[in-house]
């Protein structure tokens, strides 16, 4: 008997010293409070499971690229923020304008510069006709991000063109998620390469000698072509994009294609990534040295269009959450309107309060969103439905989209800011992906905005009170633990 309360006594012992220790780590990595409990819970009551998943997506990775981040000799957002801005001073903006932009630029070092031309690509089909397009005519430079690359017919006619144009002497620089393209043969990429290209991956994913980074994902869509035209927006590289290949449904995206002195801000946030996933000393290579000579020596063209900023956000940035904070304070600023559509809707506890608040005050808050049915990601699709009855209880209207998938991610307030990128209103591109946004303060793009939501909410159906009282306890239970596992989306 005594030898069985010995071994109690020492498995209380150790099971107490566990919830302590495992307690302080995540206390001391500062999260937030949602995230800390989530953890914590699933550390406390799945210890195995929940260790092995919490150093498999563990900030381990992320410490290491601030650190390389503040020792690093070159930062082109920071060196090129004083290039082309926008003219106009600060003050003379109206409010709440004036605001949004100076949390843009404070937040992320994202200056307020003006565009040639803006155009919403909201065909996938016309909007790759246009990429493709300008890649074929790429006399010096093309630069890709892509967080997804398929090895389809898309995925390898891209290749194909990016091969032609290497062959050609244009200098062509792909960057790829290794996560996005685990299903993506590196041989693939391997043409580019051998067609004189130059190709690197974002994010460990196989054991090396470095901590992986599954968790921290490039989540952006980059494309820019001789440094003057640019496309961003929710697309990747891949058939299922235009609606086609294995399991095809119809696609409902956004891009967004920018000319003229704007496009400045995507170039510098692609050598930022582009330096993150080489070598620290790769700002000592003459080559990229001379990159950023070429930004810095570029003549002012003075585009006289759309005022614009280009929002990153990322785990390694000093402002982790700039493109929440940024959404969360345009919503707070809505007078009349706010049209939101996100294919992954889990809110954090600051853009939820917005939203409730902007509908109480009267504004017409609308939420596109995809059928559940339709949402590539069931478990996000269960979280999002959490949300709806007290969205609903303040005057929202929340709408599903009927067709396919809804994959697009913009939002409007009133008629005068509109964000395109690729960021998602979930926690995961808030505060653990590396996303992109584009703010614009342009009444006409807005307008077009609000066209083109119009016309997918009419092929959505809207979401009553009356059907949500009516679901079963199940589906309330799936929808509960959802949302309790929403900030380890």
């Amino acid at each position: 008997m005594p030898e069985v309360f010995t071994e109690l006594w020492f498995i209380q012992l150790a099971t107490v010293a566990y919830v302590i220790g495992i307690t302080a780590l995540v206390l001391l990595e500062r999260r937030r409070p949602s995230a800390a409990l989530a953890w914590l819970l699933a550390l406390i009551f799945l210890p195995l499971l929940g260790l092995c998943l919490y150093f498999l997506l563990g900030r381990a990775g992320v410490r290491r690229r601030r650190r390389l981040r503040a020792r690093r000799s070159v930062n082109p957002t920071e060196v090129t923020r004083g290039l082309l801005p926008l003219e106009t001073p600060l003050e003379e903006l109206d409010q709440p304008l004036r605001g949004l932009v100076a949390l843009a630029l404070n937040s992320s070092a994202a200056p307020l510069r003006r565009a040639d031309s803006v155009d919403l690509l909201a065909d996938p089909a016309q909007a790759f006709a246009a990429m493709e397009a300008a890649i074929e005519r790429a006399a010096r430079q093309i630069h890709i991000a892509s967080y997804i690359w398929r090895d389809d017919d898309t995925g390898r006619r891209w290749i194909d063109l990016l091969c032609e144009r290497a062959r050609a002497g244009v200098e062509v620089r792909l960057l790829y998620d290794e996560f996005g393209c685990l299903g993506t043969p590196r041989e693939l990429f391997d043409r580019l390469t051998a067609a004189g290209g130059q190709v690197l991956t974002f994010g460990a994913v196989r054991l090396r000698y470095r901590p992986l980074m599954i968790n921290f994902r490039n989540h952006r869509k980059i494309v820019i072509v001789d440094g003057d035209l640019g496309f961003t927006g929710g697309l990747n590289v891949g058939d299922e994009y235009l609606g086609r290949g294995l399991g095809a449904r119809p696609w409902s995206d956004l891009q967004v294609r920018i000319t003229g002195d704007a496009v400045l801000g995507l170039q510098a946030i692609f050598l930022e990534d582009w330096l993150a996933a080489h070598s620290d000393d790769h700002a000592e290579n003459p080559a990229f040295a001379r990159q950023l000579a070429d930004l810095l020596a570029r003549p002012p063209a003075h585009s006289c269009g759309p005022m614009l900023q280009i929002v990153p956000s990322g785990p390694d940035l000093p402002f982790i959450d700039a493109i929440a904070a940024q959404f969360t304070a345009a919503i707070a600023s809505a007078q009349d309107r706010c049209w939101i559509a996100t294919p992954y809707f889990v809110p954090d506890e600051p853009l939820t309060l917005a939203l409730k608040t902007a509908a109480l005050r009267g504004c017409d808050l609308r939420l596109l969103v995809p059928l559940a049915r339709n949402n590539d990601s069931g478990l996000v699709s269960l979280a999002a439905a959490s949300y709806y009855d007290e969205l609903l209880a303040a005057g929202c209207r929340i709408y599903e989209y009927l067709p396919g998938m809804l994959h697009a991610k913009y939002l409007l307030v009133d008629d005068r800011v509109a964000a395109i990128g690729s960021a998602n209103m979930d926690v995961r591109s808030f505060y653990l992906n590396y996303e992109v946004t584009a703010l614009f303060y342009d009444r006409r793009l807005t307008l077009d905005l609000a066209e083109v939501f119009t016309r997918e909410l009419a092929r959505a159906l809207e979401v009553r009170p009356e059907a949500r009282r009516q679901l079963s306890l199940p589906r309330r239970l799936g929808e509960g633990f959802a949302r309790l596992l929403s900030p380890l989306l």
